[in-house]
């Protein structure tokens, strides 16, 4: 290897030295022979003019032959310090070093590279590799802008990294487990948009041309009314949102589309889609989850990751503070509380009356909702006209106030039970999940019976209409004329089917709405008057009682699942 080589692989700053060394060396001659030379102040500005040319021509020629002098092996082991270089580079954060090391090794590290990376692309063969250099950086900058437009591109992943920096990496979970439901939602949207109700617009029989596709002239009064579409009655309940609209014809258009096998093919790969995506989701969370024991070395855990790193506002930082000092409070305690001997007995009886409870809850829930939509049926069969707001939204109200208060109260049942605080969670969770569930299949059923009675209603109609139809019949035959009929004064049956999809829609707005009015009444009433009136109370209402109204992840992740199933 050459010496200069050397010298540059292992410090790159031993080349200014040596370059130094020369030049002195060079200003002042020593030896035998320099002594010798001197014969006169001619003789030596003679001399000094041949080593001048001499020099001269080897800086001319120097760089050439000194380029074509390296040879592969050094070349190499060039290439193998420049990567090692940027090696520590990458790394270097990993360093159990001080800082101002760290910088120090990080700019010579950088300075080593920029100096003789370039140099590898000079020489005989060696320009393809400075070309593949350059292309490598270009395509690491491209990589690196592209991700952060990707990120720039998500939906509300500012915003997302705001809440987690104010309130922590748990709350935002929350955000981005709606997020990813919002996507899948609004898939399933553009199935049943593009391939059922676009084709039916632009392709089948407009409106007023069929009874199903018109609005009866005794409702035609008040049909755009707000209380109406309220309803999802009127105009909304004759379009293409619901299923009565659709026609009974195989094809459809100058396309020949076939509508019906596409709804069929729609509903099969709405569920289809949305299983394989929690299947997705379910193995990859899987695969991500290191494992482990939660239960073991309780303190330890507590110690070392208890804090959470991405928040960024100070008044959060002591809240999450505090949080931590109390969790080491209420574990001290349990392990105290442990240790001490129980009344079992009392126990048990507690355990099995917070069950007992919790299922006459569920019990009661579910019939409360079976008996509302059993009499919501009795005033549709009276006529709805004759009653007011609340007869007519009893049935969304009862539900939608049942999943607000009833995990309360499974809440304060919970206290009985005088379990581990994880442990009561994951019994909160279930309890609250039987409850949404129940109320769901509880209200399948009862409209089951309702969809009986449409039904009967619906063959005493035709049997009506067969009827109708002979009267209009002998009246044109009699006349001799053609007798035409418009579309709003045919009689008409029921569509048990519009019915359900309308029971549906009110039931997911009105848990909407009920959500909306229960933020805005309670938890930001109580955060202003927290705010405001905490400066002149006898205690401390921040950190006493009533506080701030704290955010309930589970209970929110189980309302989201519940209107997802609704959907």
């Amino acid at each position: 290897m050459k010496p200069w080589l050397a010298e540059m692989i292992d410090d790159p700053n031993r080349n200014q030295v040596t370059e130094e060394s020369n030049e002195n060396e060079e200003k002042n001659p020593a030896g035998r022979k320099g002594r010798k030379g001197r014969k006169g102040p001619g003789a030596a500005k003679k001399k000094q003019r041949k080593n001048s040319k001499k020099k001269d021509k080897k800086n001319a020629d120097g760089s050439d032959s000194e380029e074509d002098a390296i040879t592969e092996e050094e070349l190499d082991k060039l290439k193998e310090a420049v990567e090692e270089k940027k090696k520590l580079i990458a790394t270097i954060r990993n360093k159990p070093w001080k800082m101002k090391q760290k910088l120090e090794v990080l700019k010579d590290a950088q300075e080593f590279v920029e100096k003789f990376e370039g140099a590898l692309g000079k020489g005989k063969g060696k320009k393809f590799y400075a070309y593949k250099v350059m292309m490598l950086k270009k395509w690491m900058k491209f990589q690196r802008d592209f991700e952060n437009f990707k990120t720039a591109c998500i939906p509300w992943e500012m915003k997302i990294k705001e809440i987690e920096s104010h309130f922590g990496s748990s709350v935002a979970s929350y955000f981005i487990f709606l997020r990813w439901m919002y996507g899948i939602n609004m898939i399933l949207f553009g199935l049943t948009f593009g391939l059922v109700m676009v084709p039916e617009a632009l392709m089948g029989k407009p409106y007023g041309t069929m009874p199903r596709k018109t609005v009866p002239r005794a409702e035609q009064p008040t049909a755009m009314n707000f209380a109406t579409l309220w309803d999802f009655s009127g105009f909304a309940q004759y379009s293409v949102l619901f299923y009565g609209y659709y026609n009974n014809q195989r094809t459809i258009g100058w396309l020949q589309f076939r509508l019906p096998l596409s709804y069929l093919l729609v509903g099969i790969g709405t569920i289809a889609y949305s299983f394989m995506v929690v299947i997705r989701t379910m193995a990859k969370n899987a695969n991500a989850d290191g494992g482990g024991d939660d239960n073991s070395f309780n303190f330890s855990w507590k110690m070392y990751t208890s804090w959470d790193f991405l928040i960024g506002n100070p008044e959060t930082a002591d809240n999450k503070f505090a949080s931590i000092t109390t969790s080491f409070k209420e574990s001290i305690l349990e392990e105290q509380e442990s240790r001490k001997e129980e009344n079992i007995h009392l126990v048990r009886f507690l355990r099995v009356l917070a069950n007992f409870l919790v299922l006459c809850t569920l019990a009661g829930s579910g019939y409360l909702i079976y008996f509302v939509v059993r009499r919501s049926q009795q005033f549709a069969l009276e006529g709805l006209e004759n009653y007011g707001w609340w007869e007519r939204n009893e049935v969304n109200t009862v539900m939608s106030l049942l999943g607000m208060f009833c995990p309360t109260m499974f809440d304060v049942i919970s206290g009985l039970e005088n379990y581990h605080p994880r442990i009561a969670l994951r019994w909160q969770l279930g309890r609250i999940f039987a409850l949404f569930l129940g109320n769901l299949y509880t209200f399948l059923i009862a409209l089951m019976d309702e969809i009986n009675l449409k039904r009967e209603e619906e063959k005493v109609v035709q049997y009506n209409m067969t009827f109708w139809e002979a009267s209009i019949y002998n009246k044109t035959h009699s006349e001799n004329s053609t007798f035409q009929v418009d579309a709003s004064d045919v009689p008409r049956g029921p569509c048990w089917e519009t019915m359900v999809g309308q029971e549906f829609v009110r039931l997911t707005v009105s848990d909407i709405m009920t959500t909306y009015i229960t933020i805005l009444t309670g938890d930001f009433l109580q955060a202003v008057f927290v705010r405001f009136f905490n400066y002149c109370w006898c205690w401390d209402l921040e950190y006493g009682w009533p506080s701030y109204c704290e955010f309930d992840i589970s209970g929110n992740v189980l309302g989201l699942i519940f209107n997802q199933g609704m959907i």
